[in-house]
């Protein structure tokens, strides 16, 4: 290709090029490589798959309860179900299962974050899944596997 962008190709006539497809050719390979990046990272989130949770929460032994708003406070159904599951972990809390139970507020509007600490990893994925079960289909409830705060 000369400076004009002109090819010379087979037989008499030139091929010309439009420099201004070049650029776009460099997109749709970044694009390309980008995707399949992504796809890869996200491989490793459809493996948990079936019994993901609980080989994660096997490892720890603790998790917390959030009950969120959107702008509105925490709705009703998901502050009756935190109060369950409060009232639930307290009881564990009082026969030993649970070293630690905190619940703080984490927001204008009502949102709390309730902590439970496990004595070991078997109780702690037990009551993970016991509540994990109840707070299944309740908008802005989450449960997550995580430490308690100090």
């Amino acid at each position: 290709m000369n400076a004009s962008g002109v090819v010379q190709g087979r037989g008499d006539s030139p091929v010309v090029v439009d420099r201004s497809l070049r650029g776009s050719y460099r997109s749709v390979f970044g694009l390309a490589v980008l995707a399949f990046l992504l796809a890869g990272a996200g491989k490793g989130c459809a493996d948990m798959g079936e019994g993901g949770m609980d080989a994660v929460s096997a490892r720890s032994n603790s998790f917390s309860i959030y009950a969120l708003s959107r702008g509105k406070g925490v709705p009703e159904e998901a502050r009756n179900v935190l109060e369950e599951a409060r009232a639930l972990l307290k009881t564990a809390h009082e026969q030993g299962a649970v070293t630690r139970l905190s619940d703080q507020r984490i927001g204008l509007e009502g949102e709390r974050r309730v902590c439970a600490e496990f004595r070991d990893a078997d109780s702690a994925s037990e009551w993970f899944s016991r509540i994990q079960q109840m707070s299944e289909g309740v908008d802005l409830l989450n449960v997550k596997i995580e430490s308690c705060p100090p």
